[in-house]
């Protein structure tokens, strides 16, 4: 059954007459006739008698326009809702490393949830490699990394890579007589120094920054959570690299102290990733387009 014949069925029990309806509709009296006929049909009775020129409906057509109109209504809300922006819906599947997400993200996410509560979120949270495999491997939509990749692979994995924010990262300790100078990184090659785990954005960008000083580079500890090494720097004056805007409240309170080091760029780059070639997914365009206009504080 279509929407179209429910919808002159539903104006035929209205005009009771088939001239009218079939001027509504811009349609032949024939069309009407037939449409009619092929429900009553399709139902097994009789929806319309004559009388004169109008057609009177009979209860069973009186009783189907009672469920019919409430479909027809639910089909044109239905298509007005896919085109209105407060409740869009849908499911998008995202990745994101660990910095980005507690320190950026989630409150992003919980912003676009608040807006289009409809959509579904499917998140996870990995470091660059694995959000890389991920988005190869068709587990999820989008990511975002803290590791520029070689153009040449993403050529041939067909990715889509964007900037989309800096961040500043500074090798801090609880020890403040650290604070008290500026150091070449190899004065401090004697330091408890606590490291992310092998793949980690952060720990790539450092080590590539203090160049061939990451060949006599000691790592102490490797952990792959940043609020664990944080306690750690904290609790026994050991000393890693943090994004700054992860321990601005203890630089502050000053329970943890920058430490200077020279000739080295802490800045880094934030990028957004995605398959070239993906199903459209109305859902997805709107988070980035949320995720690119954010200000963040």
């Amino acid at each position: 059954m279509k929407i179209k014949d429910m919808e002159i069925f539903l104006d035929l029990l209205n005009t009771k007459s088939p001239t009218y309806t079939a001027s509504n509709f811009g349609v032949t009296q024939s069309s009407i006739s037939i449409i009619i006929k092929n429900i009553e049909h399709s139902l097994g009775g009789v929806l319309f008698e004559r009388l004169g020129k109008k057609l009177l409906p009979t209860p069973k057509a009186l009783f189907l326009g009672k469920i019919w109109i409430r479909l027809v209504q639910e089909y044109h809300k239905s298509l007005k809702d896919l085109h209105n922006e407060n409740i869009l819906l849908g499911d998008i599947k995202i990745a994101a490393t660990q910095s980005i997400v507690e320190h950026f993200l989630g409150t992003i996410l919980f912003e676009f949830k608040s807006a289009f509560p409809q959509i579904k979120i499917h998140f996870q949270t990995e470091n660059s490699k694995e959000c890389l495999n991920l988005l190869k491997n068709g587990h999820i939509e989008f990511a975002l990394i803290e590791t520029e990749l070689n153009p040449t692979l993403l050529e041939y994995e067909d990715l889509d890579m964007q900037f989309w924010k800096k961040d500043e990262l500074i090798v801090a300790s609880s020890d403040k007589k650290l604070s008290k100078k500026e150091f070449f990184i190899d004065e401090l090659l004697d330091e408890k120094w606590i490291l992310r785990e092998m793949g980690s954005g952060l720990r790539d960008k450092f080590l590539n920054e203090i160049g061939s000083t990451a060949k006599k580079l000691k790592i102490f500890l490797e952990i792959d959570r940043m609020t664990a090494i944080k306690e750690i720097v904290l609790q026994k004056g050991a000393i890693s690299v943090f994004s700054k805007k992860s321990i601005e409240r203890e630089l502050e309170s000053k329970i943890l102290y920058e430490v200077k080091i020279k000739n080295i760029n802490f800045e880094r780059k934030f990028y957004t990733l995605k398959r070239k070639n993906y199903n459209f997914n109305r859902a997805l365009e709107k988070f980035e387009f949320f995720l690119k206009n954010y200000k963040i504080q």
